[in-house]
């Protein structure tokens, strides 16, 4: 069982990807980072070893990149709006969790929790996952020093210097959960959560509420 250490934010978030990313199965998910720049890349890569994936970064200073908007780095004339702040943002590890904790000491203001993020592809939902999201509203964050101190921490736990998986990955193609409309049992599915609802409630009222964060209103954030 995994005990998360992070709050959970008080929201979740929405993520809108261009209908031509390979969701499903993508040949790229790590070196499509490099096309932004080779450290990205390099975090993109020891994700994977830390049993996550980076999906996405949103800065005053970057614009919009990463693995679910590689359009705005494969084309950079598209990555011209204005975003403030900085969000980062990984699907969930426990081994990622534990990867970012000592950083909120060293970067203050920098502020990490847990939420569920759906992913939107032409107004469908193709997938629901649990992610780990990094805020901080200080539009003059030093970004570039933090990756490199994530990229470190990466290393550190992870035992590697560089990613083994991002090449097999690659080469045989990271495959994605997505939503099987065709083969969900609806009914089934409506039980479950109803079960799972009763279950939280119940838990609440013996632990009490889960403590929650609320997020900062950046644009960045849809």
């Amino acid at each position: 069982m995994i005990n998360s250490v992070l709050p959970y934010w008080d929201q979740n978030i929405d993520l809108d990807i261009a209908p031509w990313v390979p969701y499903g199965k993508d040949y790229s998910p790590v070196t499509v980072n490099r096309l932004y720049n080779p450290l990205l890349g390099s975090l993109a890569g020891l994700a994977l070893e830390m049993k996550s994936e980076f999906l996405y970064l949103r800065s005053f200073q970057s614009g919009n990149v990463g693995t679910m908007a590689r359009q705005n780095m494969i084309d950079p004339g598209r990555n011209g709006g204005l975003e403030l702040g900085f969000t980062m943002v990984f699907s969930y590890s426990e081994m990622l969790e534990h990867s970012v904790l000592p950083l909120l000491h060293q970067y203050p203001g920098l502020m990490a929790g847990l939420t569920l993020c759906d992913i939107w592809s032409d107004n469908v939902l193709v997938d629901e996952c649990k992610v780990l999201l990094l805020v901080n509203e200080d539009p003059f964050f030093n970004e570039a020093a933090f990756i490199e101190s994530l990229y470190k921490s990466f290393q550190a736990l992870s035992g590697r210097e560089s990613s083994n998986l991002s090449f097999f990955a690659e080469k045989f193609g990271y495959r994605r959960f997505s939503i099987s409309y065709e083969t969900d049992n609806l009914t089934q599915m409506r039980i479950t959560q109803a079960l799972f609802d009763i279950e939280l409630d119940a838990t609440k009222d013996v632990l009490g509420p889960v403590p929650e964060l609320k997020i900062p209103l950046l644009p960045s954030i849809g």
